[in-house]
């Protein structure tokens, strides 16, 4: 890294890589104020620094958080609202209950499973609904580092006990069934791939094979937010059909975090509530955190602890052809990357999920604004409140 002039930074890279740009655009890369972070140290991240539309006004750790306008923002007439207060911790249905009495504008966690039907059904709710795509895969992992998952066998024949039609029935339909990491938006899908089909006798005879003839005992973890203890519950009965007895451990998010960032931490865990959805549109996000070799360490998001070495050169490789041109060709490598993944098992993919969510009657702005395909947060620059009476 070069400073050139005060608003400069020249970078020089050790090989190409066709995702640079992307990755210096993520909304949590950002160059920042060196004397600001000597000035804090460990404490820099509570005394955020940026140029965006807001600023922090207020912080209440693990409650609220109050943004104000940044009337310095470099794009004038920008942003519409003058303050806004976000409040941590709440319960998906409560803060739905607060939008209805009026009390909130946006439910952070979108529309609750289980309030789904009774939004739908009542005409004035649903006038307020905004459905956006997401690049996201719900998925199953299994440690591959510990027995019996050790064994492709075992873990080929979870994804082939895992019905996935009746998970998405599970949450209203707002999903399609996966069978490949990366979601159907994605470069490098492969529409033609066909994954592991819905099979309980193959499942089970591929179990014997194994070695594990009469099943097994292990732990499911999951996120306690629903609908993922449900979904959890739903593929513990699929197992128990080939004889796998799996107990489920509904926790915190933290908590299933930090498990699966154990090597010897969590046997599988269903990713609801913590899955992967793109940090930004390209196929190889979907490969290095959560599969590749360097995301299977201590803390790490791969919570397969799957690495393939050959399929992280292959990686490096499909990354480091940066023609335009030749997108269909760097493509292509990434599917047959994730062919092969598929093949080693180490993820039973379960859906792709929509996004659902509401806005007041107050909130105005395209519905675009409120759902974004890679980001959770909705686009705040644009958004604006109108006079309700």
């Amino acid at each position: 890294m070069t400073v050139v002039d005060p608003s400069t930074v020249k970078i020089e890279l050790s090989r190409p890589d066709a995702t640079f740009l992307h990755v210096m655009a993520i909304n949590f890369s950002h160059v920042v104020p060196k004397e600001e972070v000597e000035k804090y140290g460990a404490d820099f991240g509570k005394h955020p620094v940026g140029t965006g539309a807001y600023k922090m006004a207020e912080w209440t750790l693990g409650q609220r958080l109050v943004f104000e306008r940044n009337a310095d923002y470099w794009h004038k007439g920008l942003p519409y609202i003058d303050k806004i207060t976000f409040e941590i911790g709440q319960e998906p249905i409560v803060a739905l209950l607060r939008l209805q009495n009026g009390e909130v504008d946006v439910p952070g966690d979108g529309i609750p499973p289980a309030k789904f039907q009774e939004v739908m059904a009542d005409p004035a709710q649903k006038a307020r609904v905004v459905e956006g795509g997401q690049l996201q895969t719900g998925y199953v992992t299994m440690n591959t580092q510990m027995a019996p998952f050790d064994n492709v066998k075992v873990r080929q024949a979870v994804n082939m006990a895992i019905n996935k039609d009746r998970i998405v029935k599970l949450i209203n339909n707002r999903a399609v069934p996966a069978n490949q990491p990366l979601p159907p938006s994605m470069p490098g899908y492969d529409k033609a791939f066909a994954g592991y089909a819905f099979d309980v006798d193959k499942a089970k005879a591929l179990l014997g094979e194994a070695g594990h003839p009469d099943g097994f005992e292990t732990e499911l973890f999951v996120m306690n937010t629903d609908p993922n203890p449900r979904i959890a519950q739903a593929i513990q009965q699929d197992l128990a059909a080939i004889g796998i007895k799996a107990a489920i451990q509904s926790l915190a998010q933290a908590n299933v975090i930090a498990a699966g960032g154990e090597k010897n931490g969590a046997p599988m865990i269903w990713s609801g509530g913590m899955a992967w959805i793109a940090d930004f549109p390209d196929p190889s996000n979907f490969y290095g955190p959560i599969l590749g070799c360097g995301g299977a360490v201590q803390g790490g998001w791969n919570w397969s602890w799957y690495c393939n070495k050959e399929l992280d050169e292959k990686a490096a490789a499909a990354d480091s052809i940066v023609d335009p041109a030749k997108a269909e060709e760097r493509a292509k490598l990434w599917s047959d990357i994730y062919a092969k993944i598929m093949a080693d098992a180490p993820w039973a993919p379960v859906f792709n999920e929509q996004r659902f969510t509401m806005k007041s009657p107050r909130m105005g702005g395209d519905d675009k604004l409120y759902v974004d395909p890679v980001h959770i947060p909705i686009n705040y620059d644009y958004v604006y409140v109108n006079d309700v009476q």
